[in-house]
């Protein structure tokens, strides 16, 4: 009896160790991936064997089609008031999960089948993104911002300099003041992001002075403020700017207006891809809203029709008229070319 005690005593062992370094890869992209990963595994085999991971053994983790497709069953089954505890995406990253350690375990001959793996199919996922703001918006938020009763300015800056340099949510709050690279002309932003990957962006000088007003002696965390704050901020700032919950609207949506705003200026994806620290240009795509001005028609339909030069022609009243007609990120961009002349000029 003690014998036998003993060897399922190792063969836990052994499968638990197999199952940390499992994990240990996923660390090496990000240790929040590695968290997700084991928080994944864990459920699994809580649903389906009763049992924590550092208790299975090798007979616990022989899994079966069944097993699968019963575990996606009662996922997808579950509800919470009425709603659906898990979204497909959801349930599918956890089922990729523990197919990923079941193929890990065989390689490791632990496992003995792994035939039926191809059989176990993904939910359908809908392919609804977050909304994107538009430039102008952005800096109304950011205005109303200074209106709330809780640090007020930590919060309008977190929102302009999330758009400014297209950074997440995370990567705002970690930033840190030895993040920062003065130069002359700019300062530069380097930091760690999403699966460890490396970042730089730069900000003007202007604006790096208006982020050292946040600056508290002692300390190197440049946005003293938590995931909680900015959330429940911008739910009371979309009511505020009858924003509908529709348009999807979320802190990530900053970054997306960065990216979106970059495109529209230099109309290079690539620059976008390089902002957004992405690796696949497919993801890049996806962020970048393209800006509806109107019914357009083909170059060669309306060469015949429109006068290229007609802005060099009309008056100053009829080309300001025309301005305004524009959307907003469009003046903007005009304005910011007139900025420029002027700067020029003066200089």
């Amino acid at each position: 009896m003690l014998a036998e005690n003993k060897v399922v005593k190792l063969d836990n062992t052994k499968v638990y160790d197999q199952i940390k370094k499992y994990l240990k890869k996923h660390s090496y992209n990000s240790e929040k991936t590695r968290e997700a990963y084991e928080a994944d595994i864990k459920m699994f085999f809580k649903v389906m064997k009763n049992k924590e991971i550092k208790h299975l053994n090798a007979e616990d983790v022989q899994l079966t089609l069944d097993d699968f497709e019963d575990f996606i069953e009662k996922l997808y089954s579950a509800s919470n008031n009425g709603e659906k505890a898990y979204a497909n995406k959801t349930i599918n990253r956890k089922v990729s999960a523990v197919k990923g350690l079941t193929e890990y375990l065989a390689a490791k001959k632990i496992v003995k089948d792994i035939s039926f793996l191809s059989l176990v199919k993904s939910l359908p996922e809908t392919s609804k993104h977050h909304g994107v703001l538009e430039s102008h918006e952005v800096f109304q938020m950011a205005e109303l911002a200074l209106e709330e009763t809780h640090k007020g300015n930590i919060k309008r800056l977190a929102i302009l300099f999330s758009y400014d340099t297209c950074s997440r949510r995370n990567e705002v709050l970690s930033m840190k003041w030895s993040n920062f690279i003065e130069k002359d002309n700019v300062v530069l932003v380097e930091g760690i992001g999403k699966g460890n990957k490396e970042f730089r962006q730069s900000i003007s000088k202007d604006f790096y002075n208006d982020l050292l007003s946040l600056k508290v002696e002692g300390s190197d965390k440049v946005f003293d403020i938590t995931e909680k704050n900015l959330t429940d901020m911008m739910k009371r700032l979309l009511i505020k700017m009858n924003i509908p919950e529709e348009r999807g609207i979320v802190f990530h949506s900053l970054r997306k207006a960065g990216a979106t705003y970059r495109y529209r200026v230099t109309g290079d994806v690539l620059e976008v891809k390089r902002s957004l620290n992405h690796t696949n240009l497919n993801t890049t795509q996806l962020y970048i809203e393209q800006q509806n001005y109107g019914e357009a028609i083909g170059g060669v339909s309306s060469g015949g029709k429109i006068n290229h030069n007609l802005y060099k022609e009309v008056d100053k009243e009829t080309l300001v008229q025309a301005i305004e007609m524009c959307n907003k990120d469009l003046q903007l961009l005009i304005n910011m070319k007139l900025k420029e002349i002027i700067d020029k000029i003066q200089d």
